[in-house]
């Protein structure tokens, strides 16, 4: 059963194939196997998360610096330990200026991570999809080449124009102009339709991946198994 591999290898993958199958005993139902899986997967994620945080955050960035007498670590100890004051009630105010901290910080890394990871890139593509100048209209592919560039230009826009819920019926040029909001948000919705359906045909082939190879798995641990040694 265990030929080319060792005892270990072998108890792993009897492991993985019975967790397996109590995972997929959901597609019966909620059952307490399912429970027991599901639990089991848990504390193996808790477990394993709280020791990599005293490992690598608690030993290595924060004692070992302080046994080197670093003292410019002694802040981040400072503020943890107010922030544990915010497990009992009396003394929970103590510990506001550490959460504030933490929320100030961690909008700013979001806000600046939306800005320099999103938003900016996006008005980089649509200015070098624009650029087109180079492009030999006298072939197919210098046509492609602006066409693709056009559409990445009114994609962007349409999509912000998605989120523009203030057009109003109005009449004249402002009248116009409303409906002409309106139908690129119109357009802009399609374009996120289409967006998010790729994204979640991407997820779902992943899953789908995984899914065959969980399978695979499981049919080579029985058949190895089933086959003499």
């Amino acid at each position: 059963m265990t030929e080319g591999g060792t005892l270990t290898e072998a108890i792993g993958a009897a492991i993985g194939a019975g967790l397996t199958l109590l995972i997929f005993s959901y597609m019966l139902g909620d059952n307490p196997l399912y429970r027991l899986a599901l639990h089991i997967f848990l504390g193996i994620l808790i477990g394993y998360s709280f020791g990599v945080v005293v490992r690598d955050i608690l030993f290595i960035r924060l004692l070992e610096p302080l046994a080197e007498r670093k003292w410019e670590f002694f802040v981040p100890l400072l503020l943890a330990i107010v922030l544990m004051t915010k497990g009992v009630r009396r003394q929970a105010y103590i510990g506001n200026m550490a959460t504030g901290l933490l929320i100030g910080v961690g909008t700013a890394v979001a806000l600046s991570g939306a800005l320099l990871g999103t938003l900016i890139p996006q008005v980089a593509a649509t200015g070098r999809a624009m650029a087109v100048g180079g492009a030999d209209l006298s072939q197919l592919d210098g046509w492609l080449l602006v066409g693709r560039g056009a559409l990445v230009v009114l994609g962007t826009v349409c999509a912000l124009m998605a989120f523009y819920f203030t057009a109003h019926k109005q009449r004249g040029l402002a009248g116009l102009w409303s409906r002409l909001v309106a139908l690129a948000g119109g357009a802009g919705r399609l374009f996120l339709t289409s967006a998010f359906a790729a994204a979640f045909a991407g997820a779902l082939t992943s899953a789908l991946s995984l899914l065959a190879e969980r399978l695979y798995r499981i049919i080579d641990f029985f058949a190895r198994l089933l086959t003499p040694s």
